[in-house]
């Protein structure tokens, strides 16, 4: 309805009513956009990308509210964690999680939530989020949460999702708002809150209802599956060690990429499992017949496992008929069990070649600046990472003419750039066959990271030129990745091999030790944790030896987990740590209390801070920072010789005044002397130096860890492999060791000691010098090649050595050889003697 003004109003304020007023009756319907601060967020609803299949649902506001109250709280399926983080960075990007649903799920009615914060650089107009599910589209918005976090969701159409695993993918189109150079293209990420991201059902939905949907049960809101195991008595190792062995089983059989075990008094909830031992009250004469018991999940209580006893007979009768399940092929859409494969990365072997396709690439082109993706690729655990030889990527693709010197491929590895190629035709290129080498050095056993980025420059990026959108790189999926015949042997010590699943190999005939010298909850809720995830890299389970003392035993490979205060320092000297070191830095948080429910509770439900998610920090690292230490105090050597100055100047002076003219017997003592001590320094400093080529360098901790894992070999031995964990206190050992788990962090875990800081999620891992090479599979002659070549390539100094010594060798032999033979002739005219003629005759 018109409104006549009572005044008139400036000419420039006719103007931009006016146009404000035209915008608005050309604009379709606003939507309701609401952000999370603080509080609880409100929900924006975007309509399906196919109106022909829309079905009802929440209706889109039509006007945006001055304070739009809370939307209601929704029972919400959260996304597993993934080992790529959550972040969109770049100009074009995407996330991707295998989703396993129930058939009486899959006939849901579900809309897929999605929460998000983005960098202030990222331009609204020209950056959007694109979702899709088994490969098809659902929905598309613009990225606008600078400040806070956003919330939307998008209808899922029906028969999209089907039972078993799905694929839900989102993908980043960003653009910077007012830079349209290379370097401003690293500005750009909008990062998924894992609290407010998942799949949204109706309430009163259904939930599990059997073993045999164990991958749908829900994470919590970090990704992490909670299993508590709840006990009603106190029981003994024996026992323990089977819910240990159950607590792997399950995690198995749901495919879980992150779980956290606790032994709790009281069950917990919604998220998660929980594992009642010895039965409820009154629930005794209903589990007489079977081992376990499984009852959905209802309300705010979590789904539930029963077993009838807590005896270790009963509790083995639970582990077979949960290993049944496992044995099962996953079931899902093409789509879901790509999606998965990618998800626990894809394994190679010797002498392989595998389409970058069989990665999740597909052939793509690109109109940016900064051209980005990967894929995972998961080497033997028994793998020699050595130079002899390369793994090749041959590269399929092309690029536009017009880019600036300096457009190049990289390829990074595990972080760390490999190798480059560069784009130098000034009017493009088309190639088929690019090859690419990657040392096999760079690699390592378990799970590894390839990063393919184009570098693509343009003149027209400097002035921001519409014409910048054209194409300019492509690549296809035949791309391939050739692996040469790889050497086979345990690497020891190596936490990569052993933590991702060649711990058992080790000594194939001999159960591992899982040691535990305070069986305190927190103590045995990280032992627990840390047992399962090495069995999910594994892919099978580890049957553990559970003990609380011996940790040095030797005779089978043993890891032990402990606060730091309850280890032998021997222990700690075993795996190259210096006791008195860490007792210095861990000194003020040895007592520190544990996190509090709530805490953890407002952490997992309400969110994750938005500092945290600027930082791209793990969500299930959260642990204060350790307060800075001061410097060490200066060494007492270096102390004495900063004082003694002025002492050793002095000593001079008097002995300038008494010296007199030395004779010529004091001239030679002398100088034999320096002969002599000149010959001793050289050798002494040739030991010094073969030590040093494979003597283990002291470490130096840094103060903020809050988790140390080292690995040695006392001894020398194989079998008695020594791995610990440790922190400052139980609790902090708990918190870290499910920071430790995370796939992102997990998966980069290598070398002989690595410390984590689990406030941020900072891992730093230190590489062994000296290193035994343990043949894992049949001994074969082309095998010990690889083996002895790869020795020689990780140790040149002693190769070097051993070379020059050679050399010495057969030169000395062949003198010694060639001295008596032949005939000396005295007779230089070379008229033979008498002797001669006659030994002649």
């Amino acid at each position: 309805m018109p409104v006549t003004p009572r005044r008139c109003p400036a000419p420039h304020s006719v103007s931009l009513l006016t146009l404000a007023s035209l915008v608005v009756a050309a604009a379709p319907p606003a939507e309701a956009q609401s952000f999370l601060g603080r509080g609880a967020p409100r929900v924006l609803s975007l309509p399906d990308a196919q109106p022909a299949v829309r079905r009802p649902g929440p209706a889109v506001a039509e006007t945006v509210p001055a304070a739009p109250p809370p939307a209601p709280a929704l029972p919400q399926r959260p996304f597993p964690a993934l080992s790529t983080g959550l972040r969109l960075a770049g100009e074009e990007s995407s996330l991707q999680w295998p989703v396993y649903l129930t058939e009486t799920q899959a006939r849901e009615r579900l809309r897929l939530r999605i929460g998000y914060l983005a960098a202030i650089s990222v331009v609204p107009d020209a950056s959007f989020l694109t979702a899709t599910v088994n490969g098809v589209a659902i929905g598309r918005s613009e990225i606008k949460a600078p400040g806070a976090i956003r919330i939307i969701e998008f209808d899922i159409p029906a028969d999209l999702l089907k039972p078993g695993y799905n694929a839900v993918a989102v993908a980043g189109i960003q653009r910077h708002r007012v830079d349209c150079s290379l370097d401003a293209t690293y500005e750009l990420w909008t990062q998924i809150d894992p609290a407010w991201t998942g799949l949204v059902a109706p309430p009163g939905a259904a939930g599990v209802a059997s073993l045999r949907d164990l991958p749908a049960i829900a994470p919590d809101g970090r990704g992490v599956v909670p299993i508590r195991i709840v006990l009603r008595s106190r029981p003994g190792f024996a026992t323990f060690e089977r819910l240990i062995g159950l607590a792997q089983r399950v995690a198995l059989a749901g495919g879980f990429t992150q779980a956290a075990v606790e032994f709790a008094a009281e069950p917990g909830g919604p998220a998660g499992l929980d594992i009642v031992v010895g039965g409820s009250d009154g629930d005794s004469t209903g589990l007489a017949r079977q081992p376990l018991a499984f009852e959905p999940a209802q309300g705010e209580r979590a789904a539930r496992i029963t077993l009838a006893g807590d005896t270790p007979a009963e509790i083995e009768a639970a582990q077979r008929i949960v290993s049944v399940t496992t044995m099962r092929d996953p079931l899902g859409t093409p789509q879901g069990l790509n999606a998965l494969a990618q998800a626990r990365g894809v394994p190679v072997r010797s002498s392989e070649t595998l389409s970058l396709g069989a990665f999740g690439l597909q052939s793509r082109d690109f109109a940016g600046r900064l051209f980005r993706t990967g894929f995972d690729v998961t080497m033997p655990t028994d793998f020699v990472p050595a130079d002899y030889d390369k793994i090749t990527l041959d590269l399929a693709g092309g690029y536009a003419a017009g880019l600036e010197v300096g457009a190049q491929i990289i390829v990074d590895l595990n972080g760390r750039n490999v190798a480059s190629v560069p784009l130098a035709r000034a009017d493009g290129d088309i190639f088929r066959d690019a090859a690419i080498a990657l040392p096999l050095s760079r690699w390592r056993p378990g799970r590894n990271r390839v990063e393919i980025r184009a570098l693509l420059p343009a003149a027209s990026d400097r002035v921001c030129e519409e014409g910048s959108a054209r194409r300019r790189f492509m690549l296809l999926e035949r791309s391939s990745m050739t692996v040469p015949r790889l050497a086979q042997a345990l690497r020891l010590p190596d936490l990569a091999a052993t933590l991702g699943g060649g711990l058992s190999k080790v000594a194939s005939d001999r159960r591992p030790r899982l040691v535990v010298p305070t069986p305190d909850r927190e103590t045995m809720s990280a032992a627990a944790t840390l047992a399962v995830q090495m069995s999910l890299s594994a892919e099978k389970p580890i049957d553990f030896e559970l003990a609380n003392d011996r940790a040095l035993d030797g005779r089978t490979p043993t890891v032990v987990v402990a606060p730091a205060r309850a280890l032998e320092p021997d222990v700690l000297r075993a795996v190259s740590l210096n006791p008195d070191r860490i007792r210095q830095i861990w000194e003020g948080r040895a007592a520190t209390a544990s996190l509090g429910e709530p805490t953890r509770r407002v952490a997992v439900m309400d969110g994750a801070s938005l500092d945290r998610l600027r930082n791209d920090r793990p969500p299930a690292c959260a642990l204060p920072a350790a307060a800075p230490r001061s410097a060490n105090p200066i060494p007492s050597r270096e102390r004495l010789d900063a004082l003694g100055t002025d002492d050793r100047d002095l000593v001079a002076d008097w002995n300038g005044t008494l010296s007199t003219q030395p004779r010529l017997a004091d001239r030679a003592t002398a100088f034999t002397a320096r002969v002599t001590a000149a010959a001793r320094e050289s050798w002494t400093a040739t030991v010094n130096w073969a030590q040093d080529q494979v003597r283990e360098p002291e470490i130096e901790i840094n103060p903020q860890a809050s988790l140390i894992v080292g690995q040695g070999l006392p001894g020398r031995d194989p079998n008695g492999l020594l791995t610990v964990f440790t922190a400052p206190n139980a609790a902090s050992l708990q918190a870290s060791a499910l920071c430790l788990t995370t796939p992102s962090i997990w998966n980069r875990i290598e070398g002989r000691v690595a410390t984590l800081d689990s406030d941020d999620g900072t891992l730093a891992v230190y590489d062994a010098k000296q290193v035994r090479l343990v043949e894992s599979g049949p001994a074969s002659i082309g095998n010990l090649r690889l083996v002895v070549a790869g020795w020689f390539s990780t140790n040149p100094s002693l190769f070097v050595l051993i070379l020059f010594a050679a050399a010495i060798s057969l030169g000395l032999s062949t003198s010694a050889m060639l001295r008596d033979l032949g005939r000396a002739h005295g007779n230089p005219g070379g008229t033979p003697r008498a002797d001669d003629r006659r030994e002649d005759l």
